[in-house]
């Protein structure tokens, strides 16, 4: 059977082939470019600015220039995000969370996958045992969207089990960019539920690297969630559809 040729898996590939296949030729394999929308762009400059919160630097300076860079190439955008940003980041401090931010992991699966499963946790309280994973969106959140989420719960809390021996909790922390407020969604599970539950997604990862390695990357028509917005994803999807944006390569 055909290998897997790539530098890694990670939580965006699978997510990526879950929403279609085609997509992920498209973007992984054949390297096309990425559309840069609002949602994009203002999620980036969100994380920028976290990422300088917890590192002890100034968030708002963080955010200002990540949102003002990407401006040339977006064009208009909805009037006041500058200042949502603002509001979503003090909320956010208000929180009173420490630990690490952006802290990078490698999972060994050449063996199963032909490729190591790489990312980074947006932050990592390791006192607290809580993985947590920042959303910028506007669309719906709830328990229930969350408890069904697959990839970055099982990956993130997986890569921390293999490190300490020991199950963090695992928390979504959901920022809207149309109504400024801040949702918390802590993940339910037990260790036996938790183990159901990534040994379905590590037989979903295997479905997924025979696809990709035997070249088995065709749009079937049905196609999974959009991860920002919240919306069932299709080929011409977009999560601002009133917001024009240009089509760059990042």
């Amino acid at each position: 059977m055909p290998r897997f040729v790539g530098p890694h898996w990670s939580a965006s590939r699978f997510m990526c082939f879950d929403q279609c296949p085609a997509e992920y030729r498209d973007r992984y394999v054949d390297g096309l470019a990425l559309e840069l929308t609002e949602a994009l762009a203002f999620g980036s400059a969100m994380h920028l600015g976290l990422e300088a919160h917890f590192q002890g630097h100034d968030a708002e300076l963080a955010f200002r220039r990540a949102w003002k860079s990407y401006q040339p190439a977006l064009g208009p955008t909805t009037p006041g995000l500058t200042g949502t940003g603002l509001v979503l980041l003090e909320k956010v401090a208000e929180l009173g969370l420490h630990g690490v931010p952006e802290r990078g992991f490698s999972l060994d699966t050449e063996a199963d996958l032909g490729a190591p499963i790489v990312g980074a946790l947006d932050l990592y309280d390791a006192e607290a045992g809580v993985v947590y994973d920042f959303k910028t969106t506007r669309g719906a959140w709830s328990e229930a969207r969350a408890e069904t989420e697959v990839w970055q719960p099982m990956l993130y809390t997986q890569a921390i089990w293999e490190e300490t021996g020991q199950l963090p909790e695992f928390e979504y922390i959901v920022l809207n960019r149309v109504t400024a407020k801040l949702s918390r969604f802590r993940r339910s599970w037990t260790p036996e539920t938790w183990l159901e539950q990534m040994n379905r997604a590590w037989e979903r990862m295997r479905e997924v690297s025979v696809a990709v390695a035997s070249g088995h990357l065709e749009c079937h028509g049905e196609h999974g969630f959009c991860g920002e917005c919240g919306g069932r994803w299709d080929h011409d999807h977009k999560c601002d559809p009133e917001i024009s944006s240009r089509r760059i390569r990042l």
